[in-house]
């Protein structure tokens, strides 16, 4: 390859899509005419590009133009380091503006490298909360079914208690009429301990009635809304 065709340092054959994109910069900036000169192959062919690249350095307009192309790609290799970065302008007000610079220079790194350190830490506060706003449904939605199945057992303890109730009486009605009214001779020495054991069994009676209904009050689901 003679001189005129030697490749420019700064750009590379290898990276086919470097130099296809560098040729579709030149492309995009020259006059049909000057397209005409350099060639309409130079995005598909390397030398061809080189060539072209050559030709435009021959005249001021193309030393202005390859200038632009070197600083061009400067950018977008400086744009695709590292995941990729993209140029962002915003406008601030001075004295935000200002408070950037001086955090910037005591935390010791650049305005850009402190808006993105910023942004992410919003970022993964913002993924944290949305973390803790699902766990926190999760556990209320535990709690609602834990208290709907606390709020049914209790129900069913005291549909047990009250059939338990119900069987009692009935045993007494059947006494009743089996004796019609007569109630049986009760030794003197007895009737303090009868009486003992029919207030300790009306008691507990009473106490898991309600113990179960103030449960079933308390776990019903007005009373969770209410809370």
């Amino acid at each position: 390859m003679d001189e005129t065709n030697t490749a420019p340092n700064w750009l590379t054959e290898m990276d086919r899509e470097e130099w296809a994109w560098a040729a579709s910069y030149l492309t995009s900036r020259t006059s049909l005419a000057e397209r005409g000169e350099i060639g309409l192959v130079i995005s598909s062919d390397f030398n061809a590009l080189t060539s072209a690249i050559k030709k435009l350095e021959l005249t001021a307009y193309g030393v202005k133009l390859i200038a632009r192309l070197r600083n061009a790609i400067r950018q977008r290799r400086y744009r695709l380091a590292e995941g990729g970065r993209k140029t962002c302008s915003f406008t601030l007000p001075r004295a935000t503006k200002a408070t950037l610079k001086t955090l910037a220079k005591r935390h010791k790194t650049t305005e850009t490298a402190l808006i993105e350190r910023l942004i992410e830490g919003a970022s993964q506060a913002a993924q944290d909360q949305k973390g803790e706003k699902r766990r926190e449904a999760i556990t209320a939605k535990v709690t609602r079914n834990s208290s709907k199945l606390a709020h049914e057992l209790n129900g069913v303890r005291i549909e047990e208690a009250n059939k338990h109730l119900k069987r009692c009486l009935k045993q007494l009605a059947i006494w009743e009429l089996f004796y019609e009214g007569i109630q049986p001779d009760l030794p003197p020495e007895d009737e303090p301990a009868a009486n003992e054991l029919t207030e300790k069994r009306m008691r507990e009676i009473q106490e898991a009635i309600g113990a179960a209904v103030a449960k079933r009050e308390y776990l019903s689901p007005r009373s969770l809304v209410d809370a």
